[in-house]
C-alpha cells in the first residue's frame, strides 16, 4: 500500500509562488519519518524544515510540486475561483504520485465539493481521495507535504531576493520586511511580476501611494 499527501505553501502570501506538493510514502516510510519528527511544517523552525527535507526526499516513492505564480494567482482570485486553482493542481499531482489512497488538506470549507471537484477529472479512476481539513496536523504523509511545498516555497522567495539584491521578507503581509520592501518596490518593473495584485494589502498600498501622490 502507497499512501500519498497533498498540501500547499502560500496561500496566503503577498508575494512570490503557491506551492502545491505530492509525496507518496510506504508504511516503512512513514513510520521511519514518524520517528525523524516530521510534523506540520508550521509548527517546525526553518532549521528543523530545512533538516528534514532530504531525508524526506530519500524515503518518498514519488514527489511532484506545482509552482503557480502571482498572475495566474490573480487571475483565478479576481473570478472568486482559487479553490478551483487549487484543486486543479491537486489534480495533477494525485495523478502524477501514484498512490493508492491520497489524504488531501482541503482548503474548501465544503469537503465533498472540493473532493468531487479533484475526482472528476482523475486519470487513475482507482485511486482512493480523502479530504480533511488540517490534514497535515495529525498525517505524517500530509506532513511531510507540507514540508516539501514549505521549504520549495521558502527557496523561491529567497531567490527572488537574491535576483533583486533585496531583503524581501518572507512574502506574507504580516512580515514588516515585506512591507517595507513593497511600499519602496511596488512600483518596480522588475519586482511586478512577484506580486499578487489581487491581494487586498496590495490594493491598499497602491490607493495610498496614489493618494500620496495627489496631495
Amino acid at each position: 500500500m502507497i499512501l500519498g499527501g497533498i498540501d500547499e505553501a502560500g496561500r496566503g502570501s503577498i508575494m512570490g509562488p503557491l506551492v502545491v506538493a505530492g509525496i507518496a510514502l510506504d508504511k516503512n516510510s512513514i513510520l521511519q519519518l514518524q520517528s525523524e519528527g516530521v510534523a506540520d511544517s508550521k509548527k517546525l523552525t526553518y532549521l528543523k524544515r530545512e533538516r528534514l527535507y532530504p531525508k524526506i526526499v530519500s524515503h518518498a516513492k514519488s514527489i511532484f510540486i506545482c509552482r503557480i505564480d502571482p498572475k495566474t494567482i490573480d487571475f483565478y482570485v479576481n473570478q472568486k475561483k482559487l479553490n478551483l486553482l487549487e484543486a486543479k493542481f491537486m489534480t495533477i499531482i494525485s495523478n502524477n504520485i501514484f498512490a493508492d489512497k491520497i489524504i488531501i488538506d482541503a482548503c474548501d470549507v465544503n469537503l465533498v465539493r472540493f473532493k468531487q471537484s479533484i475526482v472528476q477529472n482523475l486519470v487513475n479512476r482507482d485511486v482512493k481521495i480523502y479530504c480533511y481539513h488540517k490534514a497535515d496536523l495529525d498525517n505524517i504523509v500530509v506532513s511531510a507535504a507540507s514540508i516539501i511545498a514549505k521549504v520549495t516555497r521558502d527557496r523561491q522567495i529567497e531567490k527572488i531576493g537574491r535576483r533583486l539584491n533585496q531583503q524581501i521578507g518572507s512574502g506574507y503581509p504580516s512580515d514588516p520586511k515585506t512591507k517595507i520592501f513593497l511600499r519602496n518596490n511596488i512600483e518596480n518593473t522588475l519586482v511586478k511580476e512577484h506580486i499578487r495584485y489581487s491581494w487586498n494589502p496590495v490594493k491598499y498600498l497602491l490607493s495610498d501611494l496614489a493618494q500620496t501622490k495627489i496631495l
